[in-house]
């Protein structure tokens, strides 16, 4: 018999299929498993701000689930209002004034129609 989880999982609280992935705590050192999102198809509401940490938090929406955050990566890269953007291996977790995301890569979405 399993205990009931409380924590809902990112694919819960995102919205998008998610696939685990091993990686390396840039903290600790030490390998660890967690779900990401491979790709996420976004857009910017042309905020990015430098972190303490020398890392850029970009603000999104995600249109087609009615969601706005931020997600942090290690790459600045010019953006404004409407911009689609892909963010590549978004993780995240809960926090006491909601959650964090980070991701790998951001690219801007190029425009091919």
């Amino acid at each position: 018999m399993s205990k009931p989880v409380w924590t809902p999982t990112l694919k819960q609280v995102l919205k998008h299929d998610t696939k685990e992935v091993n990686l390396i705590s840039e903290r600790t050192g030490n390998e660890y498993t967690t779900e990401v999102i491979p790709q996420l198809k976004v857009i910017s509401t042309g905020s990015v701000d430098e972190t303490q940490d020398g890392k850029f938090r970009y603000a999104i929406v995600d249109t087609n689930h009615g969601l706005e955050y931020e997600i942090k990566v290690d790459k600045k890269i010019e953006v404004k209002f409407g911009m689609p953007l892909i963010f590549t291996e978004v993780r995240g977790g809960a926090t006491k004034s909601g959650g964090w995301y980070a991701a790998k890569t951001v690219t801007r979405l190029e425009n091919n129609g």
